[in-house]
C-alpha cells in the first residue's frame, strides 16, 4: 500500500503522470495559458489532456 506522503511525492514528477498516459497539472496549466492567449480552438481535443504512451 502506498502511503499518502509517498503518493504526494510521486505526483510532483511529470514522469509518473506520463507513465499513466496523462499530462502533469503544470503542463495542463501551460497549455491553458497558451490557448487563452493565442489561437483558441473551438473545442478541446483528447490530446490536450492525454498523451500517447
Amino acid at each position: 500500500m502506498v502511503h499518502l506522503r509517498e503518493l504526494s511525492e510521486l505526483q510532483r514528477h511529470p514522469h509518473e503522470w506520463h507513465r499513466r498516459g496523462m499530462r502533469h497539472p503544470d503542463e495542463i496549466d501551460a497549455l491553458v495559458h497558451y490557448r487563452t492567449i493565442g489561437d483558441v480552438p473551438q473545442e478541446p481535443s483528447y490530446g490536450d489532456f492525454f498523451r500517447a504512451v
